[in-house]
């Protein structure tokens, strides 16, 4: 459980670093890439992918209604996006064989930019021609993807669970090509736990995993209710997101500790931040199977939205 600590400890090093830079210099910080991960994706032939459209890389004009904090769809060629292609870059090299995976999005709070990454890891993830992509908010108490990407809100996975509706009825396609959607729905004030260990929940998530590539699914945070619990224990593993100068490292501890009581397999933590609006400046940091440092940059226009 240290690993965390270490990782923010480390992070707010190269910040410093980088600060100096920037002051000595008089320019912008210098990204640096871990040597480790630039050779091993490049050994694996993951660091350079097609786009989903050919032009997918190309400015795109503003969709109506789905939200700016989709980056890698606004601005595909941008420092941010490619930010976020180093991270696919990781991910997919844990999964060589191209299995199909499904994966939990939470943190350890609310407010930390967990449901912007959930939705830009998978806009990332449909960037590649032949993956598909589906995006679960499984956020049944304060859901907000659908609204972000200008979908219905219902029927979604809580009336599958109940059996008031179907998953085909609840399965939605998005502006984004190759990524699918199923929002949340309404529990009809049944508990969110209990209808999460039905049996039809394992079904669900079976079916999702055959017919999708990678399924991110959006949860609560981690110390607050015992969902992540449950739907990680579905999944291939479940991302731990943390803000920088925000995200305690008690609550962070606690977060990583209820996942492991859980036994829900931990596929890394994401650092996200920056000190100013200014300065633009993140960080992260993954570790799984070994370890591995990358810059991440954060482009949450409204944090304060984000569940």
């Amino acid at each position: 459980m240290g690993r965390i600590a270490d990782a923010l400890r480390k992070a707010e090093e190269e910040r410093q670093l980088a600060i100096e830079a920037t002051r000595a210099g008089g320019g912008v910080p210098v990204q640096t890439t871990d040597p480790t991960l630039e050779s091993s994706a490049h050994a694996a032939g993951l660091s350079e992918f097609p786009a989903a459209d050919g032009d997918a890389r190309q400015p795109l004009s503003v969709v109506e209604g789905l939200s700016e904090s989709l980056v890698p769809f606004y601005e595909p060629s941008s420092l941010v996006t490619e930010q976020y292609r180093s991270l696919r870059t990781r991910l997919l090299s844990q999964n060589p064989q191209y299995d199909h995976r499904i994966m939990a999005v939470t943190s350890a709070v609310p407010k930390e930019g967990k449901s912007v990454t959930t939705l830009n890891v998978g806009t990332i993830l449909a960037e590649i021609r032949h993956l598909k992509v589906l995006i679960v908010d499984g956020d049944f108490r304060r859901s907000s993807l659908a609204q972000m990407l200008n979908q219905r809100s219902g029927p979604g996975l809580a009336d599958v669970l109940s059996g008031q509706a179907t998953y085909d009825d609840v399965v939605q396609p998005t502006p984004i090509p190759n990524m699918m959607f199923i929002p949340a729905g309404t529990t009809q004030r049944s508990s969110a736990a209990k209808l999460l260990t039905e049996p039809v929940a394992k079904t669900c998530f079976k079916r999702m995993q055959n017919e999708f590539h990678y399924t991110i699914v959006d949860t609560p945070p981690a110390t607050t209710v015992t969902d992540v619990g449950i739907i990680g224990q579905m999944c291939s593993g479940v991302i731990v997101v943390c803000r920088l100068h925000r995200t305690h490292e008690g609550a962070a501890k606690r977060a990583v500790r209820l996942l492991q009581v859980n036994n829900v397999p931990i596929l890394g933590c994401l650092i996200v931040g920056r000190d100013s609006p200014a300065d633009g400046y993140g960080y992260g940091y993954g570790y799984g199977y070994r370890y591995n440092y990358y810059r991440y940059y954060d482009y949450i226009k409204q944090t304060d939205s984000d569940p």
